[in-house]
């Protein structure tokens, strides 16, 4: 038989062999939770990895529409003001500005034509 010492012992070893089974089962799901918590700090770098990238992309886009607006809205510009100018040289051209001389020498012709106009008519109808 065994002395008690021994049983005591034995218990003693058990105890402390269910203690360490215990803590290494605990020990291994930590390791396993770790893992997880690894695993999902990858997948949440990787996934800010592809964001980042999509949002320079949409900056570069962004930047380009921006910067063919301005060159759209400046070659707008140019052309209006090419219109104008062109409008206002097509209107000066079509405005005859006469000089003085050219004024007396229309007035005195319309007043000959007008009296010639009365003569004709006075000698048409006095006949």
């Amino acid at each position: 038989m065994t002395s008690p010492e021994n049983t005591e012992e034995r218990t003693a070893a058990y105890n402390r062999g269910l203690d360490a089974g215990r803590i290494e089962q605990r020990l291994q799901g930590h390791d396993e939770h770790l893992r997880h918590i690894n695993g999902s700090i990858e997948s949440m770098t990787q996934a800010l990895r592809s964001l980042t990238e999509e949002l320079r992309a949409n900056v570069a886009l962004f930047s380009a529409g921006m910067v063919s607006d301005r060159r759209d809205v400046k070659e707008r510009d140019r052309m209006a003001e090419v219109r104008v100018e062109e409008a206002d040289i097509a209107e000066s051209q079509r405005t005859v500005r006469w000089t003085a001389w050219q004024r007396w020498f229309a007035v005195v012709g319309a007043i000959i034509l007008m009296v010639n106009f009365g003569l004709g008519l006075y000698l048409a109808f006095n006949r």
